[in-house]
């Protein structure tokens, strides 16, 4: 483990040799975690996007906490994923000590009851959070802590709620310090984290919020600027034509995705509906959502070829709902694609099978894997280059971990071939994520350059199945979108936009008319466009208000963009989708005054 960025010597316990160098941020926690440590502090956070290494600011913590008589004892505690690809190798783990300057220290990875015994005066132990919450774990642990005074490293601490089975044991163990560390420190269920400083904050309303409080944290924009440790991400929007058919009154409703997701007065049961039961086995939408993805992955590969022809090649992951949906996918994938090497892994896969699978794709001997939640964060496969994201998941934590998977930054593809190109459909809260990640991404290279002068998943499947079947379904456009910084400002570029086979460029909207009042449906209609002209302005004004935030406006914030999303749920209790005409005017011009006073007011 080597990295080229800023040498020190200002940090307790650490003396850097050879050509180890700390990256920005994780010298900058190492300061302020000394001095966090030597005040009496106890418990501190450090935020760090996937690929920063967070496993050498783990064990350089630890070396801050030695060299200050807090803690003699190491216990790094991860999720399982993470101890077999981040943890595995303790000869290389010593080699990073000795970089740091440590003295020689003992490792053991232990995830069993009888290995972990075995090594109870070891200095630094890694274990899981499964282990450490399972009888014969925790009485392990506590032996092992009641010898010494120890450190305990979360990692991944997002998983590690509060009130939660893993949480509720590690409490009972004693400890003399922690650090928790994470790319996302937040959850979709919205409960607290364990080990996670938090601050209290009150409105002018006096409504009380909880918020982490980060002893650093690094931006996705931070790992842009410095650069070689993100891909770029490249958008592909997919929109179908949809056609529903009541069963009872034989009404039909036909319309684009996104505007039925918008319009639609049962939206909510009719698109879960659809989307769980139907959509996402049709033949229109698999053809629409994966042959531009493979025709994109196939370009990447033969370009690949020229460039590192003694390296890894690209590959892909398609992410579906469920082990159902990633059976049908990969049966389409293997018969339209059969020049790449395709598997699945899932819960109905056998666990060895699903062992053998994995060590394939990451060896690079398949090209392609379709996986229902089984390929989460730590899982290191830089080569993933291409993402399908076929499956149901709107919440930001959960959607930014499936898109770290193909993030890290591969060096032997060079800057030129470090993008990450997502491909999802149009009918699920995906799309602002995206342009968020595409804005980070525009800031943070131009911060590189030089001067001349970083909601809870939608669960609403109705209780039994409404009567609409599935009529039809039609491809209407694909769009890869992106953002651009012009004049200070940031500005939505659509820069490809595809229709679907047979559709003419332009195409009048198809109403659901529900009665035969002329006059109200022209009402509704007109009052859902300026619904979404109001929506859209919100989305921009967001964007600018985060332009002009200042970073000490973020503590507590994974971005600027949670900060904003965050306050505006405080202050209106709904999602943008979810308001009414005043409702949008009057968030308008909430957003129009943080601009101008550049603060959340």
């Amino acid at each position: 483990m080597q990295q080229f960025g800023l040498l020190t010597t200002s940090i307790p316990g650490i003396t850097l040799s050879g050509n180890f160098r700390f990256r920005r941020g994780q010298a900058e926690f190492l300061r302020r975690l000394a001095i966090a440590f030597a005040a009496g502090e106890q418990n501190c956070l450090g935020v760090f996007v996937p690929g920063y290494g967070k496993t050498i600011t783990a064990l350089s913590s630890f070396l801050v906490a030695r060299a200050l008589s807090i803690a003699q004892k190491l216990v790094i505690f991860v999720p399982r994923g993470n101890l077999r690809d981040q943890y595995a190798d303790p000869q290389e783990l010593a080699a990073l000590m000795r970089n740091l300057g440590a003295p020689p220290l003992t490792f053991c990875v232990a995830d069993s009851e009888k290995k972990f015994l075995q090594h109870l005066a070891t200095d630094v132990i890694i274990t899981t959070y499964q282990y450490a919450s399972g009888r014969g774990g925790s009485e392990a642990l506590r032996q092992f802590c009641s010898r010494a005074r120890c450190m305990f490293v979360f990692d991944e601490v997002h998983h590690l709620s509060h009130d939660g089975t893993w949480a509720t044991k590690i409490k009972q163990f004693p400890f003399s310090c922690s650090v928790a560390l994470s790319g996302t420190p937040m959850r979709s269920d919205n409960k607290s984290i364990f080990g996670v400083p938090l601050e209290i904050r009150e409105d002018e309303g006096g409504k009380q919020t909880q918020f982490y409080k980060p002893l650093y944290e690094v931006l996705l924009r931070d790992a842009h600027a410095e650069g070689s440790i993100l891909k770029r991400v490249q958008a592909h929007v997919i929109d179908y034509a949809v056609k529903l058919k009541n069963t009872e009154t034989g009404s039909i409703v036909e319309m684009t995705l996104s505007k039925f997701a918008e319009n639609a007065q049962t939206s909510t049961e009719i698109d879960t509906f659809l989307v769980r039961k139907h959509l996402r086995f049709h033949d229109v939408y698999l053809e629409a959502l994966l042959v531009p993805a493979f025709e994109k992955f196939t370009a990447k590969r033969r370009d690949c070829i020229v460039r590192t022809p003694n390296k890894k090649q690209h590959q892909m992951l398609i992410i579906a709902m469920s082990n159902l949906h990633s059976a049908a996918i990969l049966t389409f994938v293997q018969q339209h694609f059969p020049q790449f090497r395709s598997a699945r892994i899932g819960q109905d896969v056998n666990e060895v099978e699903r062992a053998k699978l994995l060590r394939e794709y990451r060896a690079g001997s398949i090209d392609v894997m379709v996986q229902v939640d089984m390929i989460g964060e730590g899982t290191d496969i830089k080569p993933i280059s291409v993402i399908v994201k076929a499956d149901l998941v709107r919440a930001l934590s959960k959607t930014m971990q499936q898109l770290f998977r193909g993030m890290r930054y591969y060096e032997p593809f060079g800057d030129e071939g470090n993008i990450c190109d997502v491909y999802t459909s149009n009918d699920a809260e995906v799309v602002q994520i995206l342009e968020w990640l595409t804005s980070e991404e525009q800031i943070g290279v131009t911060l590189s350059k030089p001067s001349h002068g970083g909601g809870k998943a939608r669960n609403n499947a109705p209780s039994h199945e409404e009567s609409w079947e599935l009529v039809g379904v039609e491809h209407h456009e694909t769009e890869s979108h992106s953002l651009e910084l012009h004049n200070g400002a940031m500005h939505h570029v659509s820069f490809e936009t595809k229709r679907g086979r047979g559709r003419p460029r332009t195409r009048p909207e198809t109403m659901f008319m529900v009665n035969n009042d002329r006059e109200a449906v022209e009402h509704a209609v007109s009052q859902a466009a300026r619904e979404r002209e109001l929506r859209q302005e919100c989305s921009e004004l967001t964007m600018k208000l985060t332009k002009v935030l200042p970073k000490e406006a973020l503590e507590g914030h994974s971005s600027a963009f949670m900060l904003v999303h965050t306050a505006s749920m405080q202050r209106f209790s709904k999602a943008p989708e979810q308001m009414n005409t005043a409702e949008l005017l009057a968030k308008r011009e909430w957003l129009k005054r943080c601009t101008k006073e550049k603060r959340i007011s």
